[in-house]
């Protein structure tokens, strides 16, 4: 995935203080070095990049250059426009430069076997794990999950999936992260011309597990709820809203009429379906 973007440093006082800052330096070199000693001389490159330990089998150089590169610029970003707090733990970055290398790295070092090509973020782990070879989309993706985890932890998985979903494609507007139409819509506008898509409603209260075994394309639809909302200016009103007041509306639902001015949520779903149809990928 090609990003087109200058790799501004955004410093401290453009980001705000953070509510609760991330693994101290000397955890992450620690770390480091800990991992440098285990896997020397197997085609590893280890890297720091707050507040991330990255390890890739690519070329040391490119491995650098993606730490300090697209995922500096999109964290940067995240800690700009979304989220106050960074994960307390230490997360490992994992890039495989392959498909093969990918399947193999995580079976040998987690014990896993992705039902994914592409990567994933493992809570249990403290890994994000990936194919990097089709491009940096799925690393801008999972890397929301471990910052949600620790800025919104009782995020529900349409707001969660949503938003990772909504960087798999960014590029930058205004110094600003934006996510651009990406592969998710012809799926989406299927569904919207067959009926087959739900209310607004009904993917606001999703649990986890109706969210991930959903029947209808339920990352496409919260991907591009994320999008209007980017569209409109209010992503990130919305976001911080939904966070401070998530224990008196966990699904969203209320902040979200809110942030939107309307009282008929399924209302208004029905014109972002006409929205939605206008988009071009």
């Amino acid at each position: 995935m090609l990003v087109r973007a200058v790799l501004l440093a955004v410093s401290l006082v453009a980001c705000g203080p953070l509510a609760h800052a991330g693994p101290s330096a000397e955890s992450l070199a620690e770390r480091a070095a800990e991992l440098r000693d285990e896997l020397e001389g197997k085609g590893y490159t280890v890297v720091v990049e707050a507040p991330f330990v990255v390890i890739g089998d690519e070329s040391p150089r490119k491995v650098r250059r993606r730490a300090s590169g697209i995922l500096r610029w999109s964290v940067s970003r995240y800690q700009a426009e979304l989220f106050a707090s960074e994960p307390a733990k230490v997360i490992e970055v994992w890039l495989f430069k392959n498909e093969r290398t990918y399947r193999r790295g995580a079976k040998q070092r987690f014990g896993d076997n992705p039902d994914t090509p592409y990567g994933y973020y493992s809570s249990e782990h403290n890994a994000i794990v990936m194919n990097i070879g089709p491009g940096a989309g799925t690393l801008t993706h999972e890397v929301v999950h471990p910052f949600i985890e620790a800025d919104f932890p009782t995020a529900p998985a349409w707001l969660n999936e949503g938003l990772a979903s909504l960087y798999e494609r960014p590029t930058e507007k205004n110094g600003k992260i934006w996510g651009l139409p990406n592969w998710r819509l012809p799926s989406l506008k299927r569904e919207i011309r067959k009926k087959t898509l739900p209310a607004l409603s009904t993917l606001l209260a999703t649990t986890s597990d109706e969210f991930y075994e959903a029947e209808y394309d339920s990352y496409a639809y919260a991907r591009y709820l994320m999008l209007y909302l980017q569209e409109q200016g209010k992503l990130t009103e919305f976001y911080k809203a939904f966070r401070e007041g998530a224990e008196d509306d966990p699904t969203g639902a209320k902040t979200l009429a809110s942030v939107l001015g309307t009282e008929d949520l399924d209302k208004f779903g029905k014109l972002w379906r006409r929205w939605v149809l206008t988009l071009k990928q």
